[in-house]
């Protein structure tokens, strides 16, 4: 019975691990969002991905400036290209998703205006790339006639390998690589940004003590137990959620999954909602600690703009325990739920199998 509680112990502490870290989280992604941070990584990628086929820096960093939206060559002619040492930093405006079909499109789109891009693009000049994107255009249409239950980028391709082949194995042969390495950047400044940002977040909002969590799931077997119930019910939808956003937030297919990305987005959110509301009335996310202290900026010790009334805990011990176990993030915890309730279903079919083995023998 003892290494059943210990097991349901472990289970309540992983969940409300678990729970911080989805939260932090998803604190992370909004600054991510606020900062830009995957819109400017597209963009610098793109304009890489043009100076390796043959484009000059500053030419592959104006003209995706300029395709995607951009800011910085607007701000660059004002200003007689001062701000050309941060245009990277500004290219904050590309979008998030953007198709390789989709970008061959608006590169020969804008060669129509721009003798420079066609020229750069294999044409002769402006004209010869206007007659080449009416060629392309007229043969998206003929292969979307062909089998109009294909998708888009389908027809995008057939067309473009049969009217732009040059251009078009340039662009295909690089753009999932640049993208992957976008990824991996973007995912990288993630981490980075949420185990910086986790700390203040638990001071201030969770301060949970992991110390003091052991020492009261050990001591109440009762919250322990509904804790482990509360996981074992939970955990498969929880997983669902969990896997679909993280899978969707990766995903490099356009902005036909905008909208998916968001409704797994918010299951996810909803899901962990429920689950640390349930913990909240027993004072599991650091209810009952004291917030005594002035949320100041570290070193220079002023309060931090808009937030002069805000107070946070102590860091103590347990709490900085805490920031380094939610720093390990959500996909750990998962894994060790998903070990510790296969031990605990394991445990509780050999006790009750000794229970109705003793009950038999009794009779």
């Amino acid at each position: 019975m003892n290494v059943l509680h210990y097991l349901n112990v472990l289970i309540g502490f992983s969940l409300v691990m678990l729970l911080l870290s989805v939260v932090t989280s998803f604190a992370a992604q909004t600054w991510l969002l606020l900062l830009k941070t995957k819109s400017r990584a597209v963009g610098n990628g793109l304009a890489s991905m043009l100076e390796d086929i043959g484009f000059e820096k500053t030419l592959a960093t104006r003209q995706v400036d300029a395709l995607l939206n951009k800011g910085s060559s607007i701000f660059g002619k004002k200003l007689g290209g001062v701000l050309s040492k941060v245009s990277a930093f500004l290219l904050a405006g590309a979008p998030k998703h953007i198709g390789r079909e989709e970008f061959v499109l608006l590169l020969l789109r804008k060669a129509v205006s721009d003798n420079e891009l066609a020229t750069k693009l294999g044409f002769a000049d402006e004209t010869a790339a206007k007659g080449k994107l009416q060629e392309l255009e007229k043969a998206i249409l003929e292969e979307e006639a062909k089998d109009p239950t294909l998708p888009a980028h389908v027809w995008r391709t057939k067309a473009m390998q049969a009217k732009v082949p040059e251009l078009a194995s340039k662009i295909f042969a690089r753009f999932d690589e640049v993208l992957d390495r976008v990824t991996e950047d973007v995912s990288g400044a993630g981490k980075v940004l949420g185990i910086l940002i986790t700390l203040p977040l638990l001071l201030i909002y969770w301060p949970v003590d992991s110390f003091k969590l052991l020492n009261r799931l050990n001591s109440d077997q009762l919250l322990s137990a509904q804790l482990a119930g509360i996981a074992e019910t939970n955990l498969s939808s929880f997983q669902k959620a969990h896997d679909e956003f993280q899978k969707c937030r990766d995903s490099r297919n356009g902005p036909d999954v905008k909208e998916t990305c968001e409704q797994s987005a918010q299951v996810l959110k909803k899901t962990a909602n429920d689950m640390i509301q349930l913990g909240e009335g027993k004072g599991l996310f650091g209810e009952n600690i004291q917030r005594e202290l002035d949320c100041n900026i570290p070193i220079f010790d002023i309060p931090i703009p808009l937030m002069e009334q805000c107070k946070r805990a102590a860091l103590t011990p347990g709490i900085f325990v805490t920031w380094i176990l939610v720093s390990l993030g959500s996909a750990f915890w998962l894994g060790v739920l998903h070990k510790v309730l296969g031990l605990r279903s394991e445990l509780s079919k050999k006790l009750e199998a000794q229970r109705e083995f003793r009950a038999t023998s009794q009779s």
